[in-house]
């Protein structure tokens, strides 16, 4: 083992394991008999519970690199990103070299090169921006060179592979001529050659107009892909979800169904593959926690992991887990901001083994 080896594993060792008092939702329980908004004094960033740790004191979206030694994230929506490293705890910003109009997601491709997503030109309106501006780019693993753009636009976030350089994303098709809004899922491989990249092999997956969906995490093996579904404007708080998969092979649609009054947005898989993230609440406009969802439709089971509604108006999101499984990323900060995907700092936690 090197000395950078050692120092990662201390510092992960740092982390004590612990199981918040885990909570289970089964189909059909209500919800807000479990979830509560609290009045809990204090600061949650401040008061973290053990095996908690704030590892940057602002940033959003975090993703762990295929090794798990740096997690990426993005300082602030349309803003730089940057990375931590896991052995010695600095931060250094990934794209500062390169002028832009900012960016809103980083992520590694299993090369080891980033993605990035963000607009080259500003819409009108933050609207429009967020819906029809946000492009594709990659960038080299050593983060030396201006991020190459690769000719796609994408509806959220784009899901990479673990295991090659495949990626999926979502793009939004706007209503004419009677026709409804649709978002539609593809697949490409992103070929590098040197200094630059491009895509291969695109594929088209499925498209829905029931409700837009996002592309999220790969199943095993890459023959599928877990997805939120968006009804926006149909919630309480402005946007109600649903789970689903999507077999590449048959395109096949798969619903995990969510517990009443519960807004559940899938997030980052488990290394099992049985299993994954949901960013989870009774009002996400309010606060926000984050479960465990076990990919079975017949037995959805939700675990609740985190409990910082109990303080009231906070949130985390956008978890992610280290390829180990025993550490996550998320991010934490105010529940009451303009965009999803707003955070004001990264946080590790350390999972717990028998959920």
């Amino acid at each position: 083992m090197t000395g950078k080896h050692v120092l990662m594993a201390a510092a992960m060792a740092a982390l004590p394991v612990f199981a918040l008092s885990a909570q289970t939702f089964t189909r059909g329980e209500p919800v807000p008999a479990t979830m509560p908004l609290g009045d809990k004094p204090g600061n949650p960033i401040v008061d973290m519970p053990p095996g908690q740790k704030l590892i940057s004191p602002f940033g959003e979206r975090p993703a762990f690199s295929p090794k798990g030694d740096r997690l990426a994230f993005i300082g602030k929506s349309y803003g730089d990103a940057f990375e931590y490293d896991m052995a010695t705890g600095r931060v250094h910003n990934l794209t500062d070299h390169a002028p832009s109009e900012g960016y809103l997601r980083v992520s590694y491709l299993a090369d080891g090169s980033y993605t990035l997503l963000g607009p080259r030109i500003l819409g009108k309106t933050r609207e429009e921006t967020r819906m029809g501006r946000i492009e594709l780019f990659w960038m080299d693993a050593q983060a030396s060179r201006a991020p190459v753009p690769l000719g796609i636009t994408v509806f959220e976030g784009v899901a990479v592979s673990p295991r090659s350089n495949m990626i999926a994303w979502s793009q939004f098709t706007p209503p004419s001529q009677g026709q409804k809004p649709a978002t539609t899922i593809y697949t490409a491989r992103v070929a590098v050659n040197g200094a630059s990249a491009k895509l291969e092999d695109v594929r088209k997956i499925v498209t829905t107009t029931e409700c837009f969906v996002e592309a999220q995490d790969f199943l095993p093996g890459d023959k599928g892909l877990t997805m939120p579904c968006y009804n926006f404007g149909t919630g309480p708080s402005g946007v109600v979800t649903k789970i689903l998969s999507v077999d590449f092979a048959t395109k096949k649609i798969t619903e995990y169904p969510t517990p009443p009054d519960l807004y559940a947005e899938v997030e980052a898989i488990l290394p099992d593959g049985k299993r994954t993230m949901v960013e989870c609440a009774q009002d996400r406009a309010k606060g926000m926690d984050l479960c465990v969802l076990d990919l079975d439709p017949k037995k959805p089971r939700y675990t609740r992991m985190t409990d910082i509604v109990q303080y009231g108006g906070w949130k985390y999101g956008n978890p992610v887990v280290h390829p180990n499984g025993r550490i996550m990323a998320a991010q934490v900060g105010s529940a009451n901001v303009i965009d999803a995907g707003v955070g004001q700092g990264i946080v590790l936690m350390d999972l717990a083994t028998d959920f």
